[in-house]
């Protein structure tokens, strides 16, 4: 399969403004003008009002393949009714703390769904596609399964 649009036009750059709470929080702020809060816990000297760096790094994976795989069952004709995706990261034990392995649970709803489909999706996507799979599958092994759900 060919993938065209939108894929071609992603920008070369991708920018992002930080503006400190004076704790331990950030007001995020995208290139593309949205926003999104992250802080640390109260006992880290946060405020515990956003998420932590790293789930944000989740977020971003799961959000990332999760577009590519809507993208490639449409185009597949696939009848997709939702998908729900669980991220769990494995963290080191020493400094800095960084994932050493991500696994990805995908939880796709739709009536003719196969696991020939969604195996081919995900593969797709974490393989080809998915920036920021490029980009942490270089520091840590990224797992997934899923499971299909017939709608009611």
């Amino acid at each position: 399969m060919k993938i065209k649009e939108p894929y071609k036009k992603l920008p070369k750059t991708v920018e992002a403004v930080m503006e400190w709470d004076g704790a331990m929080g950030f007001t995020c702020r995208s290139g593309s003008g949205h926003e999104i809060k992250s802080d640390a816990s109260i006992e880290h000297g946060g405020r515990d009002e956003g998420s932590r760096p790293m789930e944000l790094l989740l977020f971003s994976l799961s959000s990332c393949t999760g577009m590519d795989v809507a993208t490639f069952l449409r185009k597949r004709k696939r009848h997709l009714e939702d998908i729900r995706i669980s991220a769990h990261g494995r963290r080191v034990a020493g400094h800095p703390h960084v994932f050493d392995t991500i696994t990805l649970e995908y939880i796709l709803t739709g009536s003719d769904l196969t696991d020939d489909d969604i195996r081919w999706a995900v593969d797709l996507s974490l393989q080809k596609y998915c920036s920021v799979a490029g980009m942490l599958g270089r520091v840590c092994k990224i797992n997934y399964h899923w499971k299909i759900k017939k709608p009611d």
